[in-house]
């Protein structure tokens, strides 16, 4: 026989492992179960088709958090829910995420910004596209919306060059 667990009896974040790019469907079907959840995303800039695009993601795929109160709430209903792999345990047991931790990420979620370039200076580029193209240089900062200064070696000396952005990977 197993020792008595002690039973939590307020409202705690548990952590749900969910399925490949399933997380808000796991989040939807899990609200409409009635639990609440959260799944902290972040604003990222990719490169989509040749261009730069702010896309929002979460910040640990496949994972989001739900919070529950294990004395009065049954987390059994949570296995079966389209999108969800299961609780994240150790061994058996369910360990509760700190509030502080939820109300940091929450904190940083809502004072994000996005960066106005996906680079910054001094990272290594890489001209992908117009006359420069296949040429290595180093990103020196914007020019305007859609161009940045790249510091290129030509002609014996290193000398600025304005790309367009779409033009430029990381290297």
């Amino acid at each position: 026989m197993r020792p008595m667990e002690p039973i939590i009896k307020t409202l705690c974040w548990f952590t749900i492992h969910t399925k490949p790019r399933k997380e808000e469907l796991a989040v939807e079907h899990l609200q409409n179960q009635g639990y609440v959840t959260y799944l902290p995303q972040i604003k990222l800039n990719k490169r989509l088709r040749g261009h730069w695009r702010e896309m929002i993601e979460p910040l640990f795929p496949r994972y989001l958090f739900i919070q529950a109160n294990l004395a009065e709430t049954s987390l059994s209903p949570v296995r079966s829910t389209h999108g969800v792999i299961g609780l994240v345990r150790f061994g058996e047991e369910l360990i509760p995420v700190p509030d502080e931790v939820i109300a940091f990420l929450k904190s940083m979620e809502a004072g994000e910004a996005a960066p106005d370039s996906p680079f910054q200076r001094g990272d290594a580029v890489e001209i992908l596209d117009g006359p420069f193209a296949g040429l290595k240089g180093v990103y020196d900062m914007e020019k305007g919306r859609d161009r940045a200064f790249v510091l290129l070696d030509l002609l014996g000396s290193q000398r600025a060059v304005a790309i367009k952005v779409d033009h430029l990977s990381r290297y």
